[in-house]
Order: structure tokens, then C-alpha cells, then sequence
């Protein structure tokens, strides 16, 4: 029982020797990815998407029918009362 306890402590120290240099490499890797992750990010919404002084139009309504009689919901009077 002493030599299992003794050969895993033995393991335990040796993997955690050579792993902690390897670790950190990759967590210095990971973290400059995100920040030129974050840097082009921030790019992409710094940068205008069409140039100053240009008129860009997202939406252009289509002709308007009305048929006479049929004003439609929104021109309807709604009497109210209050009630208490």
C-alpha cells in the first residue's frame, strides 16, 4: 500500500512538472486568439459600411391601394368610457 501511494505521488509530481509548461503555452495561445478576435470585431464595426455622404435606402413601400368604403380598422372612431 506505502509503494502505490509513493509511485502515485512520484507520477502526480512528474506529470504536473512537464505539464504546467505546456498548459501555459496554450493558454498564452488561446487568449491572443481571442484578442485578435476581439480586435477584428471591433474593426468590422468601426468601419462604415458605405462611404460618407452616400444615400443608401433599405426599404422603398410599394403604391398604396385604397378602395372607397373601406377605410380599413385604423380610420374606425372608437367610443370609450371610462369605467370605475
Amino acid at each position: 500500500m506505502v509503494k502505490f501511494l509513493f509511485w502515485t505521488l512520484i507520477i502526480f509530481l512528474i506529470l504536473r512538472w512537464l505539464l504546467k509548461p505546456f498548459l501555459k503555452v496554450m493558454v498564452i495561445r488561446s487568449a491572443q486568439k481571442m484578442a485578435e478576435n476581439m480586435q477584428q470585431q471591433y474593426n468590422q464595426q468601426q468601419r462604415p459600411k458605405y462611404p460618407e455622404g452616400s444615400i443608401h435606402v433599405d426599404h422603398i413601400p410599394g403604391p398604396k391601394t385604397s378602395k372607397k368604403g373601406n377605410n380599413g380598422p385604423s380610420d374606425e372612431y372608437i367610443d370609450f368610457e371610462e369605467v370605475k
